[in-house]
Order: structure tokens, then sequence, then C-alpha cells
């Protein structure tokens, strides 16, 4: 039998460690007491009531415990939630404790101890054709550069291949560590367009900058034909909103060519996506998505390290929605992939501030301080100067104490 699981990530993260190291407390003194000190929940769904008190009697036996629904110790309701609460060191126990009980828990063990791998050793890198992306400095800041007549977020000043060029030019200097051309806009509403006319908008520029310049191409499109005519002219990452689900053939275009790909959640399509979009359980609901469909790409060959998984902001998400994703993104490190955030300009900022996309850029740093709150790998932005300027700030702050 299989358990949902889903990694409850702490809100806030606190910053213990810094202060024993401050106090002169040893680094292998911090590492075990930050094990136990620091609570990991994973909540485990649809679990019988009587599973659900053996659940809690093995985290009680090792110093841990279980939230369950009040009426499960009388054998009811039919099935429970469970929030397992645990410090690192007795999570790690808990595989060896369900091993030989019944109902399924060795496999709620294996999964435990999976999530538990995820949180301990986050990705590293991101590997491309030629090298990779280093994500220990992070978050990548990803910078977005629309060629199309309709973008939502600039109205088409791009457009021109000589105007796009000189963008991508200063969205680099301004500390750009990825610049991903679009060609076909997927705006609420938007209506496709062919692969002519994106390979049209999108192959003057990549010719430009294939290889003449020192960071990653990404190429966003849902179609094969395209990713394939960018990756041949220079790009190394296929940012795909439709998860690679449009064309049949994108998943052989990513695997033959060695592309990282960036794999989006999106509910409907772009035409489609906010006529009325519903989730029970938002978060929840995508994480489960994700487990699905980097499962299929890891069996039809595509390279675990190439995997990028955003939660797509604004795609078929209401505002309360965006909102809790933002809230929640630290329990996608539960999927073992890096993650990426697309926050910029979006609908849902305008929503709260009443402001048009050019004026979104202040509203959006919010919600890239909930990105690194929740450990985003790569945030995807158009004002880049800004952007950088904000992390390198936080850096700072967030490394003072170790300089005290």
């Amino acid at each position: 039998m299989r358990y949902p699981l889903r990694l409850i990530s702490p809100r806030p993260k606190g910053t213990l460690a810094r202060v024993l190291a401050e106090a002169g407390v040893d680094s292998h003194g911090v590492a075990i007491i930050g094990r136990k000190a620091e609570a990991i929940v994973v909540r485990v769904d649809r679990v019988a009531a009587p599973v659900a008190n053996i659940i809690k009697q093995q985290l009680l036996s090792i110093g841990g415990d279980a939230a369950v629904h009040r009426d499960v110790i009388a054998g009811g309701p039919p099935q429970s939630s469970v929030y397992i609460i645990a410090d690192r060191n007795r999570l790690a126990q808990l595989p060896a404790k369900f091993a030989r009980q019944p109902f399924g828990l060795a496999e709620l063990g294996a999964g435990v101890e999976r999530l538990l791998g995820a949180l301990e050793r986050p990705p590293a890198r991101v590997s491309l054709p030629r090298g990779e992306i280093d994500l220990a400095a992070g978050p990548i800041v990803t910078g977005v550069l629309n060629v199309t007549p309709d973008s939502f977020s600039d109205g088409g000043a791009f457009l021109d291949p000589g105007a796009a060029h000189e963008r991508a030019l200063a969205m680099i200097e301004e500390g750009a560590r990825v610049i991903d051309v679009g060609g076909e806009s997927t705006r609420p509403g938007a209506a496709e367009v062919s692969a002519e006319t994106e390979l049209g908008r999108v192959m003057p520029l990549l010719r430009r900058l294939g290889g003449a310049i020192p960071v990653p191409l990404s190429i966003d499109t849902r179609r094969a034909a395209v990713a394939r005519a960018a990756l041949d002219a220079g790009a190394s990452i296929v940012n795909d909103v439709s998860g690679l689900r449009h064309d049949p053939a994108m998943i052989e275009a990513v695997r033959d060519s060695g592309a990282a790909v960036v794999v989006m959640h999106m509910q409907g399509t772009p035409e489609t996506m906010q006529a009325n979009p519903s989730y029970t359980d938002v978060t929840g609901e995508i994480i489960a998505w994700f487990e699905e469909r980097t499962a299929e790409l890891l069996r039809a060959g595509v390279d675990r390290e190439k995997i990028i998984v955003d939660p797509g902001l604004g795609f078929g998400k209401r505002l309360e929605d965006n909102l809790t994703i933002l809230n929640e993104l630290g329990d996608f490190a539960g999927l073992g992939f890096p993650v990426m955030v697309g926050y910029s300009r979006k609908s849902f900022i305008g929503k709260v501030t009443g402001r048009e996309p050019a004026v979104r850029l202040h509203g959006g740093l919010a919600a890239l301080a909930k990105c690194l709150a929740g450990g985003a790998a790569f945030v995807r932005v158009h004002d880049v100067g800004e952007t950088v300027d904000f992390l390198k700030v936080w850096k700072a702050i967030e490394g003072a104490g170790a300089h005290r």
C-alpha cells in the first residue's frame, strides 16, 4: 500500500547553528545539537485508524510524536492524516522501526528515508550539455527575455532582435546567471502560435547569443521543434510550461540533447488555465503531480541532475493558491529536485497591490523573500539588477552573525 507523503518545512527557519558556533561549540557538536533541535514534520495521508495508532506508538517509542485525529484512539474515523514530528536523528530511526510492521508501513518507512535524504542532501548542481550550474551560492537569477508582441509584462519591447540582444547583455551585466528566451506568450487567455512563428521570433536572437555570452541560454517553449533548433543554436536548458505534455516529442528532444529541463505545473492550458482553477490542497496536489511526472521522465531516460521543477505561479492558480505555494515553498524540497519560481510581475502581485505589470517590482521583492526562505534554487525575473541587489543584502544580513 502506498501512503502519500509530504514534507512540511519549518516556517521560518531558525539560526541555532550560527548561535552555537558563536558560543564556541565545536562543529561536530553544532551538527549533533542542530539535528536534535530542529523538528521535522512529515504529513502522511489516507491512514486507517489502526495504522495511525501504530505510527503514533512507534514515534513515542523513539522520543518523537505523531498528531492524529482525536477519534483515532477509539477506532475512527476510517481514514486520517498523520503528522509525524521528530528531530532528524529520531526520524532516521523510523524506517527500521517500520520495517517489520504490517499495513505497508515498511514502504512508508522507505518513503520517510527518501524525504530525509532529500532534506539532508539537496541538489548541488544542474548538469548541462557543456558544464553545469553550481547551486551552492543560489538562488540563480534567471533573466526573462520575451521576444513576443503580446507579452503581459513588456508589451513587445524586445521583439526587435537588436533590442533583445542589448537587453540580454544588460541583464548579464546586472548579474543574470541564465537568460531565458521565449517566443510565445503564455499569459492567461493567450492563443497558441505556430512553430514557424515562434522560430521566426527566437532564432535571430539565439544565433546572436549562442556561444557568445558567458551564461547558459534557456529556451521557453512547449514545442520539440523549437527546442531542438534552439539547442542547436547554443541553448542548454528547455523551459516547458506544459511540463513536457504539450508535445509528445519533447521528452526525446530533451533526453537526446542532454539539455537541462524546467518541468512546470499548469492546470489546463494558457488559453483555459484561469477559467476556473480549483484545488483542495494546492501544494500537496502539485507535489503529487511532480512525483508522477518526474518519475515518468526518469523512466524515459532523462538524467535526474538535469531536472528542475517549477510550481507554476499564475498558471491555473487562484490568488490564494499562489500565496499558499510561496508560503509552503519549502515543502517541495522533499521532491529532491531544484525548484524554480517565476513570480515576477505576475497578476497575483497586481491583485494584492493594485499595480500594473511594469510597477510590480516592489511587491515582487516580498515574493522573493519567501523564495529565499523556502529554498528556491532559481528565481525567474524581469528586473534583474534590483533582484541581484536584494540578494546581496539578504546574504550579507544572513552572514553577519558569522563575522561578529
